[in-house]
């Protein structure tokens, strides 16, 4: 690894420490680091001059009680960069606009009347061009889909529109990563499937180095169950873009679950699909697990006691995330955004 590059990462790393931790001394940062004080002097220097770095006026709570005086306390400018995340479902659109510190700035849950492919990607450059008029600020925008993004940007799925018909149709919107980005040429932009973003906000704040994870997005209507996939850190999206989704070939089980959510019973469905998630799991074999989506969305604290009991006798430990599973795609997303928006600007910087 040259110079350059190995500037490049340290800075990168940085950023994304300050993003996790919050806020962070010098010394902190050079412990985390594990770089020399002359580096981090450096490199801090070099991120404040571009704005993405700024003194804090909150205090660490972690430095409460040690002795000596701490030195100066450093934040990520969250007011530096804003981007657009939009989580896409079939009945609305959940909109965030999140700074670069991660810290969320305007929310909105808007509905949609059931579109076509062409009515949809029209409605997201429309959301698009009028948040980037309000929010002159926004660098990037990432769309989190309920579906599978393949190699071309293209979405696709398989879904059952008619109650009574055997065979799943496959909906599909062609160009569509495409057209957004063919609309909008200087904003950084990045589609990617609900499940696989979900997975990389959910792991994003463990303090394990490099864990391999699993979230489960078990939808409703219309019913679906897919995960997003973290093999060492990294997320693992196979060879079209459609690792982790759950497909029944015989169309039993999937008809079982589509009847049941017809009853609204997540603990008893749950309970159908307990057997394809646990032979999920052993493939993996993950660190961590979650399930969330929105068949468990609102769920009481004794629905999720029954629900992880389905899986008492399985080796990972499992975690239910019920009331803010719309957040989770709509933020994961943002987070690739906004590394995209990073990567660009520190390549800036290493070729001054």
């Amino acid at each position: 690894m040259n110079k350059s590059q190995e500037r490049y990462q340290n800075m990168f790393a940085l950023l994304r420490t300050l993003r996790l931790e919050g806020t962070l001394t010098q010394a902190e940062l050079k412990e985390k680091l594990h770089v020399q004080a002359s580096t981090i002097s450096y490199l801090v220097n070099d991120l404040k001059r571009e704005g993405l770095l700024q003194p804090s006026s909150q205090e660490n709570s972690a430095a409460k009680g040690k002795v000596g005086k701490p030195g100066q306390y450093l934040e990520i400018a969250n007011e530096s960069a804003y981007f657009l995340g939009l989580y896409l479902e079939e009945t609305f659109i959940d909109l965030h606009v999140i700074g670069l510190a991660d810290q969320e700035i305007h929310f909105q849950h808007i509905p949609l009347e059931n579109p076509t492919p062409q009515e949809l990607t029209q409605k997201i450059i429309s959301l698009i061009d009028h948040f980037t008029s309000v929010y002159e600020n926004i660098k990037g925008v990432g769309i989190a889909v309920k579906s599978v993004v393949d190699n071309e940007g293209n979405l696709s799925s398989f879904k059952r529109t008619i109650v009574d018909r055997e065979v799943p149709k496959i909906w599909k919107v062609e160009g569509f990563t495409a057209s957004i980005r063919s609309a909008f040429p200087n904003l950084h932009i990045v589609v990617e499937n609900d499940a696989n973003c979900a997975a990389v906000y959910y792991q994003t704040p463990r303090k394990q180095k490099r864990p391999s994870s699993m979230v489960f997005i078990i939808n409703e209507n219309p019913s679906g169950t897919g995960s997003g996939i973290i093999i060492d850190g990294k997320l693992f999206k196979g060879c079209n873009g459609a690792s982790g989704e759950i497909f029944f070939s015989d169309r039993h089980i999937q008809n079982l679950v589509e009847q049941n959510a017809l009853h609204h019973d997540p603990v008893q469905l749950m309970g159908l699909l307990a057997e394809s998630i646990l032979k999920a799991l052993y493939l993996i074999d993950p660190q961590l697990v979650c399930l969330t989506g929105g068949l468990l969305s609102d769920l009481n604290a004794e629905s999720i006691l029954q629900i992880k009991a389905l899986f008492k006798d399985c080796p990972y430990p499992i975690e239910v995330i019920s009331q803010e599973h719309l957040s989770l795609p709509a933020k994961g997303v943002v987070l690739l955004v906004a590394d995209t928006y990073i990567s660009t600007v520190l390549s800036g910087i290493d070729r001054r």
